[in-house]
């Protein structure tokens, strides 16, 4: 993540660092280029955030106190009942 916020702001600040050339030196291309160049930062911080949500539901990261308790089935057996040949469940 840190990595990434460095890229993104390295890439705004060459941004910047375009613009100002292009106003000074009355250059279409490079307000074009800076343009772009910010752009790309908006884009490559849009792309983590996607794919980190993405990834996360993917991996399914849940913690073991958020996940549903597991399901027990127990299994009634029939005995016969002392008195008759009537079967009452345990």
């Amino acid at each position: 993540m840190i990595i990434l916020l460095a890229t993104a702001a390295g890439l705004v600040l060459w941004s910047f660092q375009l613009m100002r050339s292009a106003l000074r030196l009355r250059e279409a291309s490079l307000i074009f280029a800076g343009t772009l160049v910010a752009l790309s930062a908006v884009g490559l911080v849009a792309v983590y955030l996607l794919m980190d949500s993405c990834m996360g539901y993917l991996s399914a990261d849940m913690a073991p106190s958020e996940a549903s308790p597991p399901i027990v089935v127990q299994q009634q057996s029939l005995v016969p009942s002392d008195r008759s040949s009537e079967f009452r469940i345990l």
